[in-house]
């Protein structure tokens, strides 16, 4: 039963985490606070209202998320029903309230909730400044904020969104025939969506589909190359280290058995001493430690050491 629990708070604590997510997409856009001559409700009446826009490219449901124009709320002091008790929420069932990618809903802020959805429990006033917040459907945390100056009888205040993200968008007032309920604003219209016109060519995704296979099988490809000429280097490169390590070993060979001639031709002088240097010379050569100079015998004669007495054992050898 405990594990059933702790998988369900986890499950639930996902499913929140993804809606904040997604709800972080949502803009306020476009606000008009004197409608004399434009957008109709349902109802056929003129009022004010609110454009909010989905900035990302997949779907948020903005359902029980909040807007409010009373700057109270933006007290931390308050708790959570508090806040609420100041906040108009989006209620949920409404199939208009799930955006699609650069999808905008319009709220009409007319005070009237019990004509739908689509309305609020408070109205804009045209005579003064309105702040608008959007609240996550936690009510605590702040989505996006305006304060939409005094503005002209069917003007709106609207945004215009900056391609680049480190960019900050930019708010213009527009005359009434710029004004773009559910539409993209002026300036923003005028940009090519490269997504929407990829969309209008390619309705079934058949060359989408086929460029992102492409791109899979080319990067297989390249990754297959790669490592084909990889092992083949490694392969090369041990075989080489094999050859030059049985070059070195024949050498030492040669060598060795010159000397092993030289012994015998001698009539065994002090064998102990032959391969005393026969040893010798192994450990210089293996080790690198000896002078490199071609064809150069070192002699010091200053310091007498042993090889002296056998080098004199060997020259009074008789013969």
């Amino acid at each position: 039963m405990n594990k059933r629990i702790i998988g369900l708070f986890i499950a639930l604590c996902a499913v929140v985490c993804l809606h904040a997510q997604g709800t972080r997409s949502l803009k306020i856009s476009e606000v008009v606070t004197c409608n004399t001559d434009g957008l109709i409700d349902e109802y056929g009446r003129r009022g004010a209202w609110i454009e909010i826009t989905n900035t990302s490219w997949g779907t948020v449901n903005i359902h029980s998320c909040y807007l409010t124009i009373n700057r109270a709320a933006l007290n931390p002091a308050l708790s959570v029903p508090e806040r609420i008790s100041l906040m108009s929420m989006v209620p949920k069932g409404d199939a208009r309230t799930v955006l699609k990618a650069q999808e905008r809903i319009v709220f009409y802020a007319d005070g009237q909730t019990n004509l739908g959805t689509l309305h609020t429990n408070f109205a804009l006033d045209a005579s003064q400044e309105n702040f608008i917040a959007l609240y996550d459907g936690n009510g605590v945390s702040i989505i996006d904020t305006i304060t939409v100056p005094v503005i002209g009888e069917n003007q709106s205040f609207a945004r215009l969104f900056a391609e680049n993200k480190d960019e900050a968008d930019t708010w213009l007032i527009l005359d009434k025939e710029d004004v773009t309920p559910g539409s993209p604003n002026r300036g923003q219209a005028e940009k090519v969506n490269k997504v929407a016109e990829w969309k209008a060519k390619d309705p079934y995704g058949i060359a989408m589909s086929i460029v992102a296979m492409g791109i899979v099988f080319g990067c297989l490809l390249f990754l297959y190359i790669f490592f084909r000429s990889f092992g083949k280097f490694m392969e090369y490169s041990g075989k080489l280290a094999r050859v030059k390590a049985i070059r070195k070993i024949h050498e030492s060979a040669v060598k060795v058995a010159v000397i092993a001639k030289d012994g015998k031709e001698s009539r065994g002088i002090d064998m102990e001493t032959y391969m005393a240097v026969i040893g010798m010379a192994l450990h210089e050569y293996e080790t690198d430690v000896h002078d490199v100079e071609s064809n150069i015998l070192t002699i010091m004669p200053e310091e007498h050491t042993e090889w002296n007495s056998k080098d004199n054992a060997m020259r009074e050898w008789p013969k």
